[in-house]
């Protein structure tokens, strides 16, 4: 019994020591999440951007939607299932991996497809704290009178 209290105890030691670890407030952790933001925030950080070049944006909705109305200079990488991952990191190829990258879809697919393509620009080098998604999609831009290019 004393064999078995005294494995519990250093079981549970290793699982603090691990969180401790592993939990860390630091800026390089791997557990930071990508920032989901709402248009004005967007806004300011792609003009922020656009003083470095042209800021990176993708516009993961179809073709069709994409050609009904988009933010000024954003990219169509169309993320239509989950098989697309192939496509999508040929297509970031385009996308310098020192600057952030915008995302953004429609309030339908927002969350879904978002957070797969977050994962993958995360995965292809860009890391989470590089990536910022607008929460409320094209439809959220639009309703805050942000001008959208057809």
């Amino acid at each position: 019994m004393k064999y078995v209290k005294n494995w519990v105890i250093f079981a549970l030691m290793a699982i603090v020591s691990v969180c401790a670890t592993s939990c860390s407030s630091d800026s390089n952790n791997e557990l930071e999440a990508y920032k989901k933001v709402n248009e004005k925030i967007f806004k300011e950080n792609i003009e922020a951007s656009s003083r470095n070049g042209v800021p990176q944006i993708i516009d993961y909705r179809s073709p069709e939607e994409y050609a009904a109305g988009h933010i000024e200079d954003a990219v169509n990488i169309p993320v239509t299932d989950r098989n697309a991952e192939g496509k999508i990191k040929e297509e970031l190829k385009r996308f310098e991996q020192s600057r952030n990258i915008y995302i953004y879809g429609s309030k339908s697919t927002n969350n879904t497809l978002g957070f797969y393509l977050a994962g993958i620009v995360s995965k292809e080098g860009w890391g989470l704290s590089k990536t910022f998604h607008l929460i409320n999609g094209i439809e959220g831009w639009e309703e805050a009178g942000y001008p959208v290019v057809k």
